[in-house]
């Protein structure tokens, strides 16, 4: 609105300026009013581009143009609302309106460029035959299929005049070059590479792509750029990848608009159809596909015959309550556009399942029929639907478990032990922010997503059952507690324990010291930089750190204590130490900042005269399984008897460099960062 208001506004006030002189009417006012207007929507524009073009994605020298360019046209739209309230300026008035519309031209269309890439407006495109697309047996995956793709939503942001993350993807040896995160791929575990893990993460995720703000991806695309990667293909630019897998051929060619289109069926047979009691709905928008279920019992051949004649329409049928059985599944061979096949309480059996062969079903139901073990068994290794359903069947539920082990993601089996594992809970989550407090606090449990579902809980240390307590309000406390709830709810498996240490600050704390150095400055960005310097209090302020993540923002960063290649050490001198009787140190651990927990913490304690001495320990094992993308925050307490020493030292011990660890393979030996965010005595 900002950038394209001011530009309608000359364009319209200049339509105005064209009637006034040559049809001689008076709107002498109206032409004020309009470059007045057009001034101060261009003074904003250019305040707001100057401001983005401070984002490190973007390189001054391709900007230039553009800037001056723009600084012009601000400069003579500024000139407009003087001449204009000059006497007897009419033509100095119109030659400077014509330089203004062609200053904002050239602004626009370098702008264009910076955006849309430098062949904006190309007129290549005019001079080129139409092309013919044929159906196809190969195609040049990477330049016919991914490339377009990445120049339809992915370009705009990573090209040669901005490269957000310095991620190009408008050349495939920069795209293979990756970002400042590093490659886009895994070759050892293709599913985690960052292009597969960013397309599918959710949209309000900040590290998603598209952004939620941009076109997002279509299904069918990332299904083929998971192809691509998966597949190995992203390592073979420019060789030809033969279509001979079923779900492939289907994508690429209905992606490169080459699917063979289904003709509509005759209408008289859609009457039939509905006369003999089928409900029809169409699938799409002018794909000519039907959605067919039948309404009534009792089928005959009739119906068949008269179904068989829409067969190049029929992508989902649905016979269930019905006497279909294996003689009338004789007719579902001919049916090869079908993707959803029901066929609940009938009467069909394994007989029928053989005729599924060739058919690429998303969704088969079979629940309610006399279908055994062999017959899914075999359907699953020939031809398996994406997603099955077969509740109340002929199969037990130990082979259940063996075919749920040939397919466990797509097979559902309804009330065994396999779907109730599924229907597993939540673990409660409270809705307080902030877990210290002074006097008192209430904690309060956000509401379940599921209805009817109790919370039970425990403030001893014990693991809540059927007979803890059950939530029904604020919880209020005044001591500091350790509180672990659960999610319940019958026919249910209870859900994981939550556990959360809230703490009551005493305030024993008179005074403190940080032995690191925290004036080291280090940069984060083109010209920006981070320093902890004076961020000591922190530690003590009781509030616990935000949730950070590499790019966060300086703010949510400095809510934190950051060391790098030291320990982090710090000395406390104490009031009333024999009434305390523990010590928690809050840590994060985010592989993307380079932090990861410490491997020890040690307690030192000083009497009034004497050495500091070795108190308490605690070493903290490297944690089995991390997720690159999350923060992990964890308390760490230790017990503690303090009497008879009122200064004490707390000491976490750095690993200096990450570890050779599975975990840690992609920064082993790099050096690592401690975050602490509070040191609470309790």
């Amino acid at each position: 609105m900002v950038l394209h208001l001011p530009i309608g506004s000359l364009l319209m006030t200049f339509l105005l300026l064209l009637v006034s002189k040559y049809q001689k009417v008076g709107l002498e006012k109206a032409i004020r009013i309009g470059v007045d207007f057009s001034f101060a929507g261009a003074l904003m524009a250019s305040v707001m581009g100057y401001l983005l073009s401070l984002d490190e994605a973007y390189n001054f020298n391709t900007l230039k143009f553009h800037f001056w360019a723009g600084i012009v046209t601000l400069i003579l739209s500024f000139s407009l609302c003087v001449v204009h309230r000059m006497k007897a300026k009419e033509n100095l008035f119109f030659g400077s309106y014509i330089l203004t519309l062609l200053a904002l031209s050239v602004a626009g269309h370098k702008g264009g460029q910076i955006t849309h890439g430098e062949d904006y407006l190309s007129t290549e495109d005019l001079f080129e035959e139409t092309k013919v697309v044929i159906q196809k047996d190969s195609v040049d995956y990477y330049n016919e299929v991914v490339q377009v793709i990445f120049e339809d939503k992915c370009v705009s942001c990573h090209n040669a005049n901005k490269s957000k993350s310095e991620l190009r993807l408008d050349r495939y040896d920069l795209m293979m070059k990756g970002g400042e995160r590093g490659s886009m791929f895994d070759a050892e575990n293709t599913e985690k590479g960052r292009l597969l893990t960013y397309i599918n993460l959710p949209k309000e995720d900040k590290m998603h792509m598209p952004p939620k703000n941009k076109t997002q991806l279509t299904e069918q695309e990332q299904w083929l750029l998971t192809y691509w990667v998966t597949s190995g293909a992203y390592l073979e630019p420019g060789k030809s990848k033969f279509l001979e897998e079923k779900d492939l051929k289907s994508n690429v060619l209905s992606f490169l608009g080459a699917d063979e289109k289904a003709k509509p069926a005759k209408k008289s047979d859609l009457s039939k159809l509905l006369a003999l009691g089928f409900r029809l709905q169409p699938n799409a928008l002018h794909d000519n596909l039907l959605r067919v279920k039948f309404m009534k019992s009792q089928l005959t051949d009739n119906h068949l015959e008269t179904l068989i004649k829409v067969k190049n329409q029929l992508i989902e049928l649905d016979v269930s309550h019905t006497n279909f059985n294996d003689d009338m599944a004789t007719v579902l061979s001919d049916f090869l556009r079908l993707k959803v096949l029901r066929m609940d309480q009938t009467k069909i059996t394994d007989d029928a399942l053989k005729l599924l062969n060739n058919i690429p079903l998303d969704v088969l139901n079979l629940c309610n029929t006399k279908v055994t073990h062999q017959g899914v068994q075999n359907l699953l290794q020939s031809n398996a639907p994406k997603t099955l359903y077969a509740w109340n069947t002929s199969i037990d539920p130990d082979q259940q478990m063996q075919l749920a082990s040939i397919a466990p993601s797509l097979i559902h089996f309804g009330t065994s032990d396999l779907f109730s594992e599924k229907l597993n809970l939540s673990a409660p989550e409270i809705q307080n922010t902030n877990t210290i407090f002074s006097d008192s606090i209430a904690l309060v449990f956000e509401e379940p997503q599921v209805k009817n579902i109790d919370i039970r809980y425990t403030l001893d240390g014990s693991e809540p059952d059927q007979n803890a307590a059950l939530y029904k309000g604020p919880i209020a406390l005044t001591q500091s507690t350790l509180i672990k709830a659960k999610s319940v709810k019958e026919g249910w498996l209870d859900s994981p324990v939550f556990e959360q240490m809230i703490f009551k600050n005493r305030h024993n704390i008179v005074d403190y010291e940080v032995n690191n150095d925290l004036d080291k400055s280090y940069s984060i960005s083109h010209h920006v930089n981070l320093t902890f310097k004076g961020n000591q209090s922190v530690l003590f302020d009781g509030k616990k750190g935000k949730r950070v993540y590499r790019g966060t923002s300086i703010e949510d960063a400095k809510t934190w204590l950051g060391v790098v290649e030291e320990d982090l050490e710090v000395e406390v001198k104490l009031k009333e130490a024999e009434k305390i009787s523990h010590l928690t140190l809050s840590m994060l651990e985010n592989l993307d900042m380079r932090s990861m927990f410490p491997k020890k913490i040690e307690v030192y304690g000083k009497p009034q005269k004497g050495k500091y001495q070795l108190l308490q320990s605690m070493s903290i094992a490297v944690q089995p399984e991390l997720d690159e993308r999350i923060s992990y925050f964890k308390d760490f307490t230790l017990s503690v008897d303090l009497k008879g020493y009122d200064e004490i030292k707390v000491r976490a011990i750095n690993h200096m460099t990450f570890p050779d660890a599975p975990v840690y393979k992609k920064l082993s030996k790099r050096k690592s960062w401690l975050f602490a965010d509070e040191l609470i005595f309790w």
